[in-house]
């Protein structure tokens, strides 16, 4: 290297750019002569160390064996390339790792905003290049400048123009755009609802999306007239969303495959992540195979079957005829968001709120609590929790408990500060100790309930407890019933082979909630009690209406 320097002291920086780029591949190294004179002055005295971002950027850099192996699946399934996209390239463990994997290279583009990480990257790949002896390098250009605002549409034409194998490969954020708005980051693609939500479900987040689904969609979509493939490493629920608008969209991939990593090993983050790749530039496909990375063992296969999407299409084809829609209204339980107040546990006889406080109030508005810990675990006898009931429908007039019910009153106005302070915008305009998830049903006598929260699906039948209906919290779907026959029917229903079979079958375990309503409502009971010659009370289907939602609410 202090040969080199000595070399490209005295000359332009365009001069030393070419002496650069014929050593090493590397497309203008230098963008001015202040910049050549910096690096002179500053190489090896030890300032080049630079450490990955993760808030500014969302990135977690990409350990190099992790890199090289998926060169290597990706040549076994789409050949060598001839080109390489690396998007967000960071401190370039997918640019150097394509070089050491990849022959016949003719052209490596490489994007990163992160000033510091492509001036590490440059000296990195001409280190290397000054210690190998090849005198043929592909041409590398690194672009510091936002993924978002670069133009990939002239590398996509050379390609097609010159039929290259492209590749397009890396790791692009972890994170959302809503997270990354938080973090005051640049690195955000222009604000927009990208997927064109109206009214409550763009208030509520459902507009929130992640940045490597946006990435990798919009290289998809400009490369489908390209031969080649796409090897990004990616959480796993962005490769779901990936299906979900192939599905909408028909972009023409295929040979889709998720590859499960180990995240925790490999970044030391708590996600579930895979390597997913498709090739490029064929006929369509809905359905994604899953394999370890490791042992390339095959897991299962994912994806769309008709118009149902599902974790495991085998396993799905067996039992869909009961994936239809529910004539049973589950519904959530009570969402309060004020549980220091509201939520009270049992201590030597006395009840006792978050604040450690004694509370005595009239008995009638103090019900048996469930939590989702408490369904998992089977814990339902002794009850644990209790709550206070305000409201016996969402939307009543609290202010009538100052006649009815004084001591309550009085004991929810101490804490009157705790319900202003709820940050939900649902409780905006509304009644100062509104509850929501509340209603005739909350007081029915029998209920089946299941948390959302964990993984395994667990239904448990409850009745009343010393007389008085049990609830559950807004982490917990419900059934209502009136009367126990009929509620332990459904509930053999819901634990039978086959719903049992079917859910596992639509559900994917490492979805931030793995029950959902919308899930619930896809099982159709009546049809299996009729196929089984169970009774039920038929009633309760007359005015059903509700049609089969997606599993993602």
């Amino acid at each position: 290297m202090n040969d080199l320097i000595n070399k490209i002291r005295t000359i332009s920086f365009r001069d030393a750019n070419v002496i650069i780029r014929q050593l090493s591949g590397i497309v203008d190294f230098f963008a001015s002569d202040i910049e050549k004179k910096e690096f002179i002055s500053s190489y090896g005295i030890g300032n080049n160390i630079v450490c990955e971002d993760r808030g500014s950027y969302g990135d977690w850099q990409t350990p190099i064996p992790l890199a090289e192996k998926v060169c290597e699946t990706h040549i076994s399934r789409y050949g060598n390339p001839d080109v390489v996209i690396e998007p967000t390239c960071g401190l370039g463990a997918f640019v150097i790792s394509a070089l050491h994997k990849f022959s016949n290279l003719s052209e490596i583009h490489a994007i990163e905003i992160n000033k510091q990480y492509t001036r590490e990257l440059k000296i990195n790949l001409l280190l290397n290049a000054l210690s190998d002896n090849s005198q043929k390098h592909p041409d590398i250009y690194i672009y510091n400048t936002d993924c978002f605002e670069f133009d990939f549409s002239f590398i996509i034409q050379k390609c097609e123009l010159n039929n290259w194998n492209l590749a397009i490969i890396g790791n692009p954020p972890w994170v959302t755009n809503s997270r990354q708005g938080r973090n005051q980051s640049n690195n955000l693609p222009i604000k927009k609802n990208y997927y064109g939500l109206k009214g409550i479900d763009a208030i509520t987040g459902k507009s929130n999306f992640d940045i490597s689904e946006y990435i990798t969609l919009h290289l998809l979509r400009l490369s489908q007239i390209n031969n080649g493939g796409i090897s990004f490493l990616l959480k796993n629920s962005v490769i779901r969303n990936i299906l979900v608008k192939q599905h909408a969209e028909s972009i023409h991939i295929g040979n889709i495959e998720q590859r499960l990593i180990d995240a925790s090993s490999e970044f030391n983050v708590s996600v579930e992540a895979s390597c997913f790749s498709a090739r490029l530039n064929c006929t369509s496909s809905s359905i994604c195979r899953v394999k370890d990375f490791y042992s390339d063992k095959f897991i299962k296969e994912f994806g769309w079957v008709d118009d149902s999407f599902v974790a495991d299409t085998k396993s799905y084809r067996d039992f869909s005829k009961y994936d239809k829609s529910s004539t049973y209204i589950w519904r959530s339980g009570i969402k309060h968001d004020c549980a220091s107040v509201l939520e009270l546990t049992l201590s030597d006889g006395v009840l006792i709120n978050g604040f450690g406080e004694i509370v005595q109030i009239e008995d009638d508005l103090i019900y048996p609590l469930l939590k989702s810990s408490d369904i998992n675990n089977r814990q339902i006898n002794p009850i644990r929790r209790f709550i206070i009931v305000p409201q016996r429908k969402t939307g009543e007039d609290t202010s009538l408990l100052a006649h009815t019910h004084p001591l309550a009153y009085s004991y929810l106005t101490k804490h009157e500060t705790a319900f202003r302070n709820r940050k939900s915008s649902i409780y905006k305009n509304k009644d100062k100790f509104s509850i929501f998830g509340i209603g005739d049903y909350s007081f029915s006598r029998y209920k089946i309930v299941i948390s959302s929260l964990y993984k395994n699906i667990s239904f448990v039948l409850v009745s009343q407890s010393e007389g008085k209906p049990i609830l559950v919290d807004d982490t917990c779907y419900q059934l209502d019933f009136c009367n126990y026959e009929e509620a332990k029917c459904i509930y053999d229903a819901l634990n039978s082979n086959e719903i049992q079979s079917l859910l596992h079958s639509l559900i994917f375990k490492d979805a931030k909630r793995v029950v959902t309503k919308n899930l619930l409502m896809r099982l159709d009971l009546a049809q299996f009690c009729k196929d089984k010659g169970l009774t039920i009370n038929s009633q309760r289907f007359a005015n059903s209406s509700y049609q089969q939602l997606s599993l993602f609410d």
